[in-house]
């Protein structure tokens, strides 16, 4: 963080102190006491360690909470005032207001940390950039990544994550974003917004998180995101797409390589892109990063080129040589109904005449929606063509369930006690004519094992 003086930071919460220390770090737990640094005591349940915090050098707590007479502190190293997480988000605001930089949110179904990585890293080329880093995008994390900012800062991009409704104004009110994307809105997250329609408004909640200003980045391709009503934003909307007309259209699309080429139609110019990740999820992906990075006013045709040589987080359709000169797709980063939609298409359309097979697992997040949602993805499997389908659960063989009710040969369902199973049934179909999709959530790190030891190292 930038370094503040105890009495300025007292000034902007209203409150004072006499004592005339440099503070260099903030923290919102107790747990985080250390020489110079103010922690704000939130948590009253947890105890103040008091013989640490009575050897450390400039360490001040603001609380709201009372001490006992039995508590041997230096009073003067504690600031009390009536409200203290009212207190804390009052500092908050005002070191944020500190800072008149460009910010970029991201929210969305499903491509918010590629996208993101996108922006961040071609960005990073020319300009000294803060980020959500991988995908600790939940809202705990907020307060790490506010303080991250300082004078040397020149752009900042995060990602606006929800569980249930709220989540995204809380955190676009702590990063005052002048830019939003909502990248997709398809299903997730039903147990905390509990209907797909209050999961619409969820993600809607990126207007407000705007000030009903600024601009807002949408896929004009997306129908649940065309559910929102647009009218109450002023600000400026820009749309990207490949099946609809936009403002930044890919056309000509194919596979090459690990990755995949189009035509960017925007600005009534053409440019020919290169994103390094496979499927057409990623060209969205790359659409929406291109649109946010021209609305910041950088040069297009530099940040095209910078985009041919953005790392990927790993297990995010990572493609891996397999065992025998067979193809692993690793896309067990995370999972819902929008993601194995994305990675059947994938799949699909990658390297056609293979034989495909699907290992996939537990759909988490959806409630009461699961049944109906475990059917829709066995539909999909079996109108898509696969080959084999693995399950290692009980979730996931309601999946292959579906798929056998659609048509799709019980014989080529091969559902495996455990992973040790899994490795050695799965093992033996790998040659050079096979591809392996791994499609399930990194809430299941077992499954990882299982790859490393499928993967031709």
């Amino acid at each position: 963080m930038k370094p503040m003086y105890l009495t300025e930071i007292c000034e902007k919460i209203g409150t004072t102190s006499q004592e005339k220390a440099l503070i260099t770090k903030v923290a919102n737990s107790i747990n985080d006491i250390d020489n110079n640094t103010l922690v704000f005591y939130l948590n009253r349940v947890v105890e103040l360690d008091i013989d640490k915090f009575n050897t450390l050098k400039n360490c001040y707590i603001i609380t709201d909470r009372s001490l006992l007479t039995s508590e041997n502190v230096d009073l003067n190293k504690f600031i009390f005032v009536e409200d203290c997480v009212k207190a804390y988000y009052e500092f908050i605001n005002a070191y944020r207001n500190q800072f008149q930089l460009p910010i970029v949110a991201i929210t969305g179904t499903c491509g918010k940390t590629t996208t993101k990585e996108m922006i961040k890293q071609i960005l990073e080329n020319d300009y000294n950039v803060k980020a959500t880093i991988g995908n600790r995008n939940s809202l705990s994390f907020n307060h790490e990544y506010i303080f991250s900012i300082d004078d040397k800062t020149e752009y900042g991009v995060f990602e606006t994550a929800i569980t249930s409704p709220g989540n995204l104004i809380y955190g676009c009110n702590i990063f005052k974003p002048s830019i939003g994307v909502i990248t997709n809105i398809g299903i997730d997250h039903l147990n905390g917004c509990r209907t797909l329609d209050n999961y619409i408004r969820t993600k809607s909640e990126m207007l407000a998180g705007l000030q009903y200003k600024g601009t807002l980045i949408i896929n004009n391709d997306c129908e649940n995101t065309k559910k929102i009503n647009m009218k109450p934003f002023k600000g400026k909307i820009i749309t990207f797409g490949i099946n609809n007309d936009s403002d930044y259209k890919a056309s000509n699309i194919k596979f090459k390589d690990l990755g995949m080429e189009f035509t960017l139609n925007c600005n009534k110019g053409k440019y020919q892109v290169y994103v390094p990740g496979i499927g057409i999820h990623n060209v969205y992906n790359a659409l929406a990063a291109l649109s946010a990075l021209s609305t910041l006013g950088l040069y297009l045709p530099l940040c095209i080129n910078y985009l041919k040589n953005v790392k990927f987080i790993r297990s995010h359709t990572e493609v891996l040589k397999g065992k025998n000169g067979s193809t692993i797709i690793d896309d067990t980063w995370s999972s819902n109904p929008t993601s194995v939609f994305a990675a059947f298409d994938t799949l699909k359309e990658y390297e056609k005449g293979k034989v495909k097979i699907v290992v996939i697992g537990r759909i988490s997040y959806l409630g009461e929606f699961a049944t109906k949602y475990y059917e829709e993805i066995g539909r999909k499997f079996y109108e898509d063509g696969f080959d084999f389908i693995f399950t290692t659960d009980s979730f996931s063989k309601q999946i292959a369930k579906s798929a056998i009710k659609h048509g799709f040969n019980p014989a080529y369902h091969i559902h495996c006690k455990n992973n040790e199973e899994l490795k050695s049934k799965l093992g033996s179909l790998l040659d050079k004519n096979t591809i392996v999709l791994f499609k399930t959530s990194m809430l299941d790190q077992s499954i990882t094992s299982v790859i490393k030891q499928l993967i031709d190292n």
